[in-house]
């Protein structure tokens, strides 16, 4: 059992050296791709439906098509990502 408690160690040990090594060498450090995001807001005779956001391009011609399909008129705000 013993044996069995220094292997984690072991492996743990291991884990946080690799996890140092990529901290210092940037590995880890993803580039922020900046896309925009959307907030949706849904009308039916002037009464708030609902609201949504939208990531892509695709989401938000997705919400627009649903808004209309059901007679909703729409507003669309493009929001920061900051």
């Amino acid at each position: 059992m013993l044996g069995y408690h220094h292997t984690w160690l072991n492996l743990f040990d291991e884990f946080q050296s690799t996890q140092d090594k990529l901290e210092a060498s940037s590995l880890l450090k993803l580039s922020r791709v900046s896309s925009p995001t959307y907030y949706v807001e849904a009308f039916l005779d002037e009464s708030l439906e609902w609201t949504e956001y939208a990531y892509t391009e695709r989401e938000l011609q997705n919400l627009k098509n649903d808004a209309i399909d059901c007679g909703f008129t729409f507003t669309v705000e493009e929001v920061s990502n900051d």
